[in-house]
């Protein structure tokens, strides 16, 4: 219960100054992405440094809803949000991916960097093998998991978590 709360609060983070402020989906997605990161627990060969959280193809206000995202902590490591380059995304733990080109990307990061956990905002992006898909369903932004990528990557997320996907594969 405790985890359905912290996300229905992501769907309002960050803070709201005034009642006639608006949340967008960009800050929806950023929040989903730092409770993403905040629910999984990362490999022990990737270190107890920053958790690099890289943006491929972002737009300016996807940039700037992630940009909300920087310097906040998990369990005393910070994350530090920059844009990806292809040579470094090996240095990226988590790698969200915004647009229509996700498929090639995609395929290059997971033959070359199959521990870097990737997200991406288009529908079919756990079927084309990325790990966490985040949709638009009935107007609202939900995800879904693809387990197999998951495992692949070593990574453990929260069962709590995987429970609120609408569907797992």
């Amino acid at each position: 219960m405790t985890l359905r709360y912290a996300l229905l609060l992501a769907a309002c983070w960050p803070p709201i100054l005034n009642a006639q402020a608006s949340v967008s989906k960009e800050q929806i997605k950023a929040a989903l992405v730092f409770n993403f990161m905040k629910f999984t627990e990362w490999p022990a060969d990737q270190g107890n440094g920053p958790l690099v959280l890289c943006l491929a193809n972002a737009d300016r206000r996807t940039e700037a809803a992630f940009g909300q995202v920087n310097g906040r902590t998990i369990d005393s490591r910070t994350i530090q949000v920059r844009p990806a380059a292809t040579p470094d995304v090996g240095a990226c733990h988590l790698l969200y991916i915004q647009d229509n080109t996700a498929r090639e990307l995609l395929e290059r990061v997971s033959a070359s960097y199959p521990k870097v956990l990737t997200v991406g905002d288009q529908d079919d992006f756990t079927d084309a093998g990325g790990a966490i898909g985040l949709v638009e369903l009935n107007g609202r932004v939900q995800f879904k998991v693809n387990m197999d990528m998951l495992k692949r990557g070593n990574y453990k997320v929260s069962s709590q978590l995987l429970k609120l996907a609408v569907n797992l594969r």
